[in-house]
């Protein structure tokens, strides 16, 4: 008996029964997870009992990956030339029209919010829209339905009629370090500013103050190279929207040209990690007296350092030509999917929670007694997702996201190994490192927190 796939190679009912022998063991691995043990851990706070042990989630985190592992690479010897899923989107021109004039419209009511309406952090539209709404509902909207926001992007929108020709050439060497350096200023912001970033008045005017940088940054260097290298959202929801199905412009189609681009997927990994670890006993054990902004600073050290580590090995183990500067590069968009997988773990609850403040906001956003959308009375339902289902929640987005990785991983070394043997020996590092990260991930979740929040 044999079964045709893809592109039309054979694999026999002997191999289907070893590919269904692994799924099953890593579908095991994973519904162990869920019944229940009393452990201490967080959620939402408060003291909560994890279902297991963190060692055991740790043990099936870790065989679920290397089972993955060798699930993939199974596959990958019988057919080279499966590939990232492809699913082509057209979008009709009159919806990404009217997208686009929410989108304005939504910035606009934003920057109004935050200068005219009350000056609490909660009962204002413009903290709510920008920080939950916005920044992480595009964020996983980008990584579902590819980069619709270069389409829709406000900023880019308000200068392309402009036609603006450079007045100098971008330096590539600077790479993506102008939209590094915004990141790194937003999310200290986010996390250490002692709550400046959500003052209704301040996050207005620093949204003013970027859109004069990008019309600055437009003049000089031109529309098309500044929204490239130095617009902040244009950079982070193209590297999210690689993962997407529907994005032109996938992992495999396209390549990291410059360092600072692979700084930027480590700084969105280590920044969320870092925001999980400073709310955790031990952080207010061993770190609390440091300087946290330098940490965080720091925080992608940690992360690239296990990372050239595992390209060192790799280097030497398939005795490769290649550079490590170009390994690195080359196997970067492999560590897209833990950066959002950290992302989703850590933030996705607070939208579905917090997030429901929004429906009240938008009837009445320059607090001026309206009820507009006749929602100014609802309610936040903080039953709506309980900590069982947040935990769950977490341990699966993470280990899905670095199952992802190793996926990605091993299309990258088809690509750029010509044989087997190098391509299994150099994605041994990586699946060690993916083992890492995923403990590293779910030892964060599990510890007890100081403060309110995951």
């Amino acid at each position: 008996m044999t079964l045709k796939y893809l592109n039309h190679k054979i694999i026999t009912s002997e191999q289907i029964s070893i590919v269904r022998t692994l799924f099953y063991s890593v579908t095991s691995c994973l519904i162990l997870l869920l019944f229940p043990q009393p452990v201490s851990a967080h959620a939402f706070g408060a003291l909560y009992s994890l279902p297991l042990p963190f060692w055991l989630y740790s043990y099936g985190a870790s065989v679920a990956l290397i089972i993955s592992f060798l699930l993939i690479a199974w596959f990958a010897k019988e057919n080279k030339e499966f590939n990232y899923p492809r699913i082509h989107l057209n979008l009709n021109h009159w919806l990404v029209f009217l997208l686009q004039v929410l989108v304005l419209a939504f910035f606009a009511v934003t920057i109004l919010a935050g200068f005219f309406g009350l000056q609490s952090p909660v009962q204002n539209f413009a903290p709510t829209f920008f920080w939950i709404i916005f920044l992480l509902g595009f964020t996983y909207l980008s990584g579902i339905f590819g980069n619709f926001w270069d389409k829709i992007n406000p900023w880019k929108l308000i200068l392309s009629p402009l036609n603006l020709k450079p007045l100098l050439d971008y330096p590539k060497s600077l790479g993506f370090l102008p939209a590094l350096i915004f990141y790194f200023i937003l999310i200290w912001l986010e996390i250490l500013s002692s709550g400046l970033g959500a003052r209704p008045q301040f996050l207005s005017t620093l949204l003013l103050s970027y859109t004069f940088i990008n019309i600055l940054g437009s003049i000089i260097f031109g529309t098309q190279d500044w929204f490239k290298y130095g617009e902040f959202f244009s950079v982070s929801f193209g590297l999210i929207s690689k993962l997407s199905p529907f994005s032109k412009e996938n992992v495999l189609n396209t390549s990291t040209n410059h360092s600072t681009l692979l700084l930027f997927i480590l700084f969105a990994l280590s920044s969320t990690a870092f925001d999980g670890f400073r709310s955790t006993i031990p952080f207010f054990r061993f770190f609390f007296l440091y300087n946290q902004t330098l940490l965080l600073l720091a925080s992608p050290i940690f992360f690239l350092t296990l990372y050239l580590l595992a390209i060192i090995l790799m280097k030497i183990l398939t005795r490769s030509s290649l550079s490590i500067k170009t390994l690195s590069l080359h196997f970067a968009f492999s560590l897209i999917p833990i950066a959002f997988a950290y992302n989703i773990a850590h933030y996705f609850p607070l939208l579905l929670i917090q997030g429901q403040s929004i429906i009240t906001l938008i009837s009445d956003p320059i607090n001026q007694g309206w009820n507009l959308f006749g929602t100014s009375d609802y309610q936040i339902n903080v039953g709506l997702v309980g900590a069982n289902f947040v935990w769950n929640f977490q341990v699966f987005a993470i280990i899905g996201g670095h199952i992802l990785a190793v996926f990605i991983a091993h299309l990258l070394t088809l690509k750029l190994f010509p044989n087997r043997k190098q391509a299994l020996l150099s994605q041994l590092p990586m699946l060690i490192l993916m083992i890492f990260y995923t403990i590293a991930g779910l030892w964060i979740l599990s510890q007890p927190m100081m403060t309110g929040g995951l």
